[in-house]
């Protein structure tokens, strides 16, 4: 993009309204100049004027993030409940030589949920472990460890409260169930943070369907161009929000899926949470 000067220079130059004889002169000049030459100085207007909202920071009205590795890091917390549920069939079956990623490539395989009981059924159906006793307790220790083993990102914290400081919604756009999301950001202590969750049972839906993006943007009555989407998925959160008009942030540090990352399809990259600051419409 090439450089402007900034919005408050141009501002200072051109008036708000213009005097009678500005109006006078500019209905002459548009006889004179003729259509082309009207259109290439509507179309240069255009340019200058994405330009300034580009780097004018009240045009961001509000920030929609997604919640696992965005905020903290979710598979980090998964590996370590897998590894306490492989410790309890161990101690009811003797010795599991498995590491925690054998069960937990089972929450890959798509077949159930990301977050679905039953991928932990399936792994000790597959290795004649179950009975519904020690099941039910898998379940439990799943749920309790996950939850136990979150940790945030560093500066997650501090960024969203700067961000709050300036007028901005917060939104979380989450593939999570709300009684799930709402429990992990008060485990986190985020859930005040945020003016709105919507979460995958309030849509019907998960990302990339774009209901979760547009619900946000109904229930605050916001425009896409006023607003950041900042996710760890290119296909999940990235994409879809860059084709409903989305300003972009790419949360590289949370992004644990290799090879995702094709080309550049976001508008800015995070290597860090509070690499949100440097972002020029904040």
């Amino acid at each position: 993009m090439a450089f402007i000067a900034s919005p408050q220079k141009i501002l200072k130059k051109v008036p708000e309204r213009r005097t009678e004889n500005e109006k006078v002169r500019f209905t002459k000049f548009r006889k004179t100049a003729g259509p082309k030459k009207m259109e290439e100085i509507e179309k240069n207007r255009n340019i200058i004027q994405r330009d300034m909202e580009w780097v004018h920071p009240g045009t961001l009205k509000a920030v929609l993030f997604d919640m696992d590795n965005t905020l903290f890091d979710f598979v980090a917390a998964k590996l370590e409940a897998c590894r306490e549920i492989l410790s309890f069939i161990g101690r009811e079956k003797g010795d599991i030589a498995e590491e925690p990623s054998e069960l937990f490539r089972y929450f890959l395989r798509g077949i159930y949920g990301f977050e679905d009981y039953e991928n932990i059924r399936d792994y000790m159906q597959e290795r004649n472990f179950f009975t519904t006793q020690g099941y039910r307790k898998c379940c439990e220790i799943y749920e309790r460890e996950k939850l136990q083993n979150l940790e945030l990102y560093p500066a997650v914290t501090d960024t969203l409260g700067k961000l709050k400081d300036l007028g901005l919604k917060l939104v979380i756009i989450t593939d999570a169930d709300r009684h799930h999301a709402l429990g992990r950001l008060t485990r986190v202590g985020l859930l005040n943070y945020f003016d709105l969750v919507v979460a995958a049972d309030m849509t019907g839906t998960k990302k990339p369907d774009p209901a979760h993006f547009l619900f946000a943007l109904e229930t605050l009555g916001i425009k896409p161009g006023e607003t950041l989407v900042v996710g760890d998925s290119i296909k999940r959160d990235i994409a879809p929000a860059r084709k409903l008009g989305f300003k972009t942030a790419y949360a590289s540090y949370g992004d644990w899926r290799p090879g995702e990352e094709t080309d550049q399809c976001f508008d800015f990259r995070l290597n860090t949470f509070s690499d949100m600051l440097d972002i020029p419409w904040i």
